[in-house]
């Protein structure tokens, strides 16, 4: 069965699942079930200590069948390109496909967005079979190079053999391809042959401070039966050629996730084993175990350590501390013990602290009562940890959004290594995060995989898609309903409520008649700080015939002016106000000049007169007859159009009135 298997197989609580996990790559699991399958997504959003974070724009991709995201990265005009796989044939966003229709046959799928979200190319890469593209990194000289996994044998992976590959392809920011690199496979059962991606691993490309480049991935060893998978690490020369490249791990399977140059000048490789104590130290506590590996810039291993319990262990990504005196290993752990820590739920997003000798100092838990993960980090220019991957629980007062898993975003303070916020994002189905990016100005860029089309989902595709999104802080406020209506006083009124108020001064109402020119009505005092619903209205007595258009600028503290929603409304209030037989009512003479009488049913009534323009005249009432009134317009000499609004605190009407302009 492939990794991307739409149907996933079910095992019960209590079931021995370390055997089959070691066929079938991805977990995700329902409160009382688990879900074996693979779909890679990503997320995020600022702290509370910080600020939090909203979706400034967000992107779904993909075709009718199964898109997946892996890897993503801020490009030089203030876009972001992701990387994955696709199993689509030329549907929806994607354009071509070299694979087989629905049966296996993934290509590498590349999708590059503006600083808006709009896609702007997307291209595929491989043969006929299986092919994924699981890295991408940005070179000096601006251009991209993505790594990933073949099977093929044709396309751009010609020359591969039988066994699985590395393919690597660089391209040009507007997607022209420069050159294309293959690490082949061989053709025998003990020749050269890459592991596949699973939720375990996945191949990662990176450029060093000198802009050469450095592959970690897993291959295997040994002649069969005896064969196993090792950390496999080459390093290339800026333009891809190899310089030298080893392998090291244990005597079973090692599988390498992340690798970062350290400041001391070497490499540093996370990931997960199944090799025993006996070869690696620390290493066989259980099922699967973290792996971290340390090597110097000629590839000399200068430590090997690994961390874990009896449960499933495995570490994602790694990087170094502030002070440069040790690392962070970020993961997930189903294990309870002295090494891991105590459990929080079924499974735990946990970050492991250890010294430049491998030496383990602390861990940190995160997470809720059911199975939750993290795949990703990285440190803000804020001094903030940005941390993605997936979740089924409820954290905290944070609560799920849908039944399956959402893509969970938690912001470390890392003097205290505590969660300053987390937030949780998606729809009814499976949604989480594998890569997450940084940039002071422009928030964060997540790319990643979604099932979903509802909640927090913009749409779906087919079956999994890319979810690509961009989050920002928010304004000092953000808005939520905004309503323009006529009120039974027959005055415009505008309604709006607030959800998030930060520093926030005062809102202006602003108006115009001809939607160009607007002027300032009303300054409305603002909450100032509020994480509750606010509700403020304004109330136009002056509205003019036809279209009113209204809208919202607020100031926050430091004087700085943004626009907030706007609308209109077209005023007529003979339509909105019909007359009634129990209140007919009768202007006379009409025309009319400086004064007119009125004949009306309505009890006790008031009476407003207003120009087409919204000016309202001074009138003076005479009342003649339990029904009858005479309207005076005071030492005015007016001419044209008028509303006559006759009412009580039960009936209105309003009349038209034509003036002839001799009054006085």
């Amino acid at each position: 069965m492939h990794y991307l298997s739409p149907f996933p197989q079910i095992l019960r609580k209590g079931t021995d699942f370390a055997p089959f996990l070691r066929n079938h790559q991805g977990l995700l699991l329902l409160k009382n079930i688990k879900y074996f399958q693979l779909i890679l997504c990503v997320c995020l959003s600022f702290g509370s200590a910080a600020q939090q974070l909203i979706v400034n724009w967000q992107r779904v991709a993909g075709g009718e069948r199964n898109e997946v995201a892996y890897s993503g990265v801020e490009t030089s005009d203030g876009g972001y390109m992701v990387v994955g796989s696709t199993n689509s044939k030329n549907t929806f966003d994607v354009k071509d496909s070299r694979g087989y229709d629905g049966v296996g046959g993934n290509d590498f799928w590349v999708v590059k967005v503006n600083n808006a979200g709009v896609i702007e190319w997307s291209k595929t890469f491989g043969g006929t079979k299986d092919d994924i593209a699981t890295s991408v990194v940005k070179t000096p000289n601006d251009e991209y190079v993505i790594l990933g996994t073949t099977q093929s044998n044709d396309g751009d992976a010609q020359y591969n053999g039988t066994n699985v590959g590395l393919l690597m392809v660089r391209l040009k920011l507007n997607g022209d391809v420069v050159a294309k690199r293959l690490f082949a496979g061989g053709s025998q059962s003990a020749s050269i042959k890459y592991a596949e991606p699973s939720s375990f691993y996945k191949p990662t490309l990176k450029v060093l401070s000198n802009g050469q480049l450095v592959v970690a991935a897993s291959r295997s060893t040994g002649v069969a039966p005896f064969t196993g998978y090792d950390y496999y690490l080459a390093l290339l020369s800026a333009f891809g050629d190899t310089i030298w490249e080893k392998t090291f791990g244990g005597g079973l399977e090692d599988f390498p996730n992340d690798i970062i140059q350290t400041s001391d000048g070497n490499l540093l490789m996370v990931g997960g084993t199944l090799s025993l104590e006996r070869d690696i130290p620390g290493a066989g506590q259980g099922f699967y175990d973290v792996l971290a590996i340390k090597v110097d810039a000629l590839g000399r291993q200068v430590w090997e350590k690994g961390y874990g319990g009896l449960g499933y262990d495995v570490g994602y990504a790694v990087m170094e501390n502030s002070t440069k005196n040790g690392y962070y290993i970020l993961g997930e752990s189903s294990s309870s013990n002295v090494t891991m820590g105590t459990s929080l739920g079924e499974k735990d997003g946990i970050i492991l602290k250890i010294s430049p000798t491998g030496l383990l100092e602390n861990r940190y838990r995160f997470g809720g009562a059911d199975n939750d993960g993290l795949y990703h980090f990285v440190r803000g220019e804020d001094g903030l940890i940005y941390a993605v991957g997936t979740s089924q629980s409820d954290i905290g007062t944070v609560t799920t959004r849908g039944t399956l898993t959402d893509l969970w975003l938690m912001v470390l303070n890392e003097t205290t290594m505590k969660a300053d916020y987390h937030k949780l994002l998606g729809g009814a189905d499976i949604d989480l995060a594998r890569s997450v990016t940084y940039n002071s100005k422009k928030g964060l860029f997540i790319a990643g995989s979604s099932r979903s089309t509802d909640t927090d989902v913009a749409l779906n595709r087919g079956q999994s898609d890319f979810w690509i999104l961009n989050m920002t802080p928010p304004p000092p406020i953000l808005f939520g309903k905004f309503d323009v209506f006529l009120n039974e006083n027959q005055y415009i009124e505008l309604k709006w409520t607030t959800t998030f108020e930060n520093n926030s001064q005062y809102i202006l109402v602003e108006k115009s008649v001809d939607n160009k020119t607007f002027n300032t009505r009303e300054e409305v005092s603002a909450a100032g700080s509020s994480n509750a619903i606010k509700t403020y209205n304004y109330v136009d007595k002056n509205p003019v015939f036809g279209k009113n258009y209204y809208r919202l600028r607020y100031v926050d503290a430091t004087n700085k002016y943004y626009s907030g929603p706007s609308g209109s409304y077209n005023y007529t209030p003979l339509a909105t106000e019909p007359a009634t037989l129990q209140a007919a009512s009768l202007a006379y003479p009409n025309p009319a000049s400086g004064s007119f009488f009125v004949k009306t049913k309505i009890k006790n009534p008031e009476f407003e007169l207003t120009s087409v323009l919204g000016l309202r005249l001074p009138l003076r009432i005479n009342q003649i007859a339990d029904d009858e009134f005479g309207v005076e317009i005071n030492n005015q000499k007016v001419e044209g159009l008028y509303f006559l609004k006759i009412h009580n605190s039960k009936e209105k009407q309003v009349l038209k009135v034509l003036l002839k302009g001799d009054g006085h």
